[in-house]
């Protein structure tokens, strides 16, 4: 990518991995105070489906949005209104604060969706179609080095000031890409003249239809809805694990976890651009194998292990996490725009939907079951599933080959 779009870039990735430090250092807090303010994983994880069935809106809309509004002022707009929420929940009064924790949970799912779905979508324009792995590596290196600080500082922050504290900083840096955005000459796609409007009904027909014939799209909007379904299990469940292994300080333990997992993500990046070949079909494949890679690791994660040996497990999930990331980002990017967007808005709500699902399911069989059982058996369907769609995937390649052979021989 020519040099100043380069740098353009470079400065937009820096300011939404400032505002992703906000959001995981927001996720140690606000995840620990709803735990032990209610003292239920039951509650944990209702406050955690809230959040997710937002964000199913904003999937559900993002398509709409990308295609009919302006996407840098949408983008801005969202980060304003998440870090005034935010400040709003961190400065009331104690009393107040749990009466506010659905409307956190509603602003933050909806909101960062929105932005998410627009950055992705936007991704071929900003720095050209051939850039695509390059870029989705520098935006996922940025969100892991954003991950590591802030799970880090996270725990810090709520062992030492306080989770005010931690909610005054998360809120203050997620405002930051509505910094950097305005003075940025990135070619975001226009949107869509208003007389087009009476075509909308069209465009979702026909971007329904283009869905159906990409079983590929298909297939990978399925998987990344079962592994969100399976990712519920420790999402909800670190907290609780953490509760259990280190009663006194359990924000360190989930701090030094998640932080573990940000250098995995972190090192997914500098290995793909040195080592990995995008094309449509290893992307998708690779993006299968990553799938059941992460899944296997985060059961390990909760087997009782030496904690030296979790934070392995833990930077090995990390790694595939964002392997798998770089390949379904790059391949949805292989689609065109305006579909694009739509797909992202698809997989956006089958990944909240799932997730809200399943963060119910893991908060009850928390109620009763250890965290490993738990994670053994929703991460244990997601290994299976994504197992089964690779033996399908290469049978069905095989007898594409033997037909185009026979074809040939004939």
């Amino acid at each position: 990518m020519p040099t100043a779009q380069l740098k353009r870039f470079r400065v937009l990735v820096g300011g939404y991995s400032t505002s992703a430090f906000g959001s995981y250092l927001n996720m140690v807090a606000l995840n620990l105070f709803v735990y032990e303010t209610t003292g239920s994983a039951l509650a944990t994880g209702l406050f955690m489906m809230v959040r997710m069935a937002s964000g199913f809106v904003a999937g559900l809309l993002g398509g709409v949005v990308a295609a009919r509004l302006p996407r840098k002022a949408v983008m801005i707009t969202c980060d304003l209104v998440q870090a005034g929420v935010l400040t709003i929940f961190a400065v009331v009064p104690a009393g107040a604060q749990s009466h506010l924790l659905p409307v956190v949970a509603v602003a933050l799912g909806l909101l960062n969706t929105t932005s998410t779905v627009l950055l992705r979508s936007s991704v071929p324009e900003l720095v050209g179609a051939e850039h695509r792995l390059r870029a989705n590596g520098l935006l996922v290196t940025g969100r892991a080095v954003a991950m590591a600080i802030g799970f880090a500082t996270g725990g810090i922050l709520v062992s030492t000031v306080g989770y005010r504290a931690a909610f005054l900083v998360a809120a203050g840096t997620l405002g930051a890409p509505a910094t950097t955005l305005p003075v940025l000459a990135l070619n975001f796609s226009p949107a869509a003249a208003p007389e087009h409007a009476t075509g909308f009904r069209a465009r979702r027909l026909a971007t329904t239809a283009a869905l159906l014939a990409a079983p590929a799209v298909l297939a990978i909007v399925a998987i990344r809805a079962v592994d969100a379904f399976g990712s519920a299990s420790h999402q909800v469940g670190i907290p609780i694990y953490a509760t259990m292994l280190q009663p006194g300080s359990p924000a360190s333990f989930v701090g030094n976890f998640w932080a573990a997992w940000a250098v995995g993500l972190f090192t997914a990046h500098h290995l793909m651009t040195r080592l990995y070949h995008s094309d449509r079909r290893r992307d998708e494949w690779a993006f299968a194998v990553g799938t059941a890679m992460m899944s296997g690791a985060f059961i390990v994660a909760f087997a009782g292990i030496a904690q030296p040996w979790v934070l392995v497990v833990a930077m090995v999930a990390g790694l595939a996490d964002g392997f798998t990331e770089i390949t379904y980002t790059t391949r949805i990017q292989a689609e065109p725009d305006p579909a694009r967007g739509y797909f992202f808005g698809l997989t956006a709500m089958a990944e909240n939907a799932s997730l809200g699902v399943g963060m119910f399911v893991a908060a009850g069989l928390l109620e009763v079951w250890h965290p490993f059982g738990v994670a053994g058996a929703m991460h244990g369907l997601v290994i299976v599933l994504t197992l089964g769609y690779l033996v399908f995937a290469v049978a069905r390649r095989s007898r594409a080959g033997d037909r185009q052979s026979v074809s040939s021989g004939s």
